[in-house]
């Protein structure tokens, strides 16, 4: 079942920063152009924001993160997904896009400009402002920075008006294999800052003590769990002991892959603090808000 989104008719506050001029939007095409790229990689649309490198286009998508709390589904914050198509319009998923390219500059590049892509279509549509926005931070931008981590996006974020605490930066904890590097890059954020979440834990070397280094704000659990607690019900009070963990470090636990009314059923069973998923809202373009979700 997708819950659609719907403005209030009234008395939900918006965001300041919400209009976007041609002055701030030259600026950020300023700052990317610093790489070495195009000059203006960011495109105004009459509906959207987009952009582009070489023969790569680029546009946002949004998908709802809804807080469980109090037997309601209440929208609490959107994670930001990325659309890559080439020149033929042919499409292509981001991942693949960064596992096939080798240079590292270009890795910067690419993930300074698809944050700052999000960013800017998040706050064109007036979201509420006490709607977070969830960004992607892809691994090997992590390894790749030189300078301090975040202090580009800090600058973007200065320049639109945006506090750094309504951004959440994910990151695949098991993607980096130094974890010294990664808590040097989540010191960094945090600093600055930025809140910060832990991506698809329980896939591939997820592990507990990493969540207890890195102190994260959320934890993602993958979709996987979910699927298998659907599956086999005798692993459910196992998830519920692991969500239990990972409160008792101070991370609130966030359930992607919500496919069913079952598995949400599941997420609350077990504790989980929020949800994602095809059943409760799938990414759009286009933003339509609402205060609560009743379920």
């Amino acid at each position: 079942m997708d819950h659609v989104l719907t403005r209030p008719t009234g008395g939900t506050e918006v965001s300041d920063a919400s209009v976007i001029d041609a002055a701030k939007l030259e600026y950020i095409n300023c700052l990317l152009a610093r790489h070495g790229f195009e000059s203006t990689p960011l495109i105004q649309h009459p509906s959207r924001i987009g952009a582009r490198h070489e023969d790569w286009r680029f546009r946002s998508v949004f998908q709802p993160i809804f807080s469980l709390q109090d037997g309601r589904l209440t929208p609490y914050a959107l994670e930001a997904l990325a659309r890559v198509a080439d020149r033929s319009g042919s499409q292509f998923p981001p991942t693949l896009m960064f596992a096939a390219e080798t240079s590292p500059k270009r890795t910067v590049f690419l993930d300074r400009l698809l944050r700052s892509l999000h960013l800017l279509n998040f706050l064109r549509q007036q979201p509420p402002t006490g709607l977070s926005l969830f960004l992607n931070v892809n691994a090997q931008h992590l390894v790749n920075v030189n300078e301090t981590h975040g202090s580009y996006f800090a600058d973007v974020l200065t320049e639109l008006g945006v506090p750094a605490g309504r951004i959440c930066l994910e990151v695949v904890e098991d993607a980096v294999s130094d974890p010294a590097r990664l808590l040097e890059a989540i010191k960094s954020y945090r600093q600055l800052g930025f809140r910060i979440a832990l991506d698809d834990f329980g896939q591939g070397a997820s592990n507990l003590e990493r969540v207890w280094l890195l102190e994260p704000d959320y934890v993602k659990l993958d979709k996987r769990l979910m699927r298998l607690a659907l599956m086999r019900p005798d692993l459910r009070d196992t998830l519920a002991q692991l969500v239990d963990i990972l409160h008792l470090h101070g991370a609130r636990v966030i359930s992607e892959g919500i496919e069913s009314g079952r598995q949400l059923d599941i997420a609350r069973e077990v504790g989980c603090d929020y949800a994602q998923g095809y059943h409760l809202a799938m990414p759009i373009e286009t933003l339509q808000y609402s205060a609560t979700l009743g379920h």
